[in-house]
């Protein structure tokens, strides 16, 4: 996981002392995909471009949730960090392609 490109990303260790990665991924930025993608492409990832990820050491993914601009993202991405410090969002208990969908 760590060898993706990212906008964010923070190691972070929970008030269990528990360490994960929280972090914030553009879809459309990574290795392969062109500078300046096609409509076609764009629209594909329409709903869901960003995403805001949380994972362990061993890269398996704890939350993935697509985010349909980088502002909301961005504040997710935020919001994430904090909860997972604080422990008020734990990790442990994994959420998957969370509104990845139309709201």
């Amino acid at each position: 996981m760590d060898d993706w490109t990212y906008l964010e990303r923070r190691l972070v260790t929970d008030p269990n002392g528990r360490q994960w990665t929280v972090a914030l991924m553009d879809v459309l930025g990574q290795e392969g995909d062109p500078d300046m993608p096609g409509h076609l492409l764009e629209a594909q990832y329409a709903s869901g471009r960003y995403f805001t990820l949380v994972y362990s050491a061993s890269g398996s993914i704890q939350l993935e949730h697509g985010h349909r601009s980088l502002d909301e993202a961005t504040t997710a991405y935020e919001q994430l960090l904090a909860r997972t410090i604080d422990g008020s969002y734990d990790p442990n208990q994994p959420v998957f392609k969370a509104k990845i969908e139309d709201e």
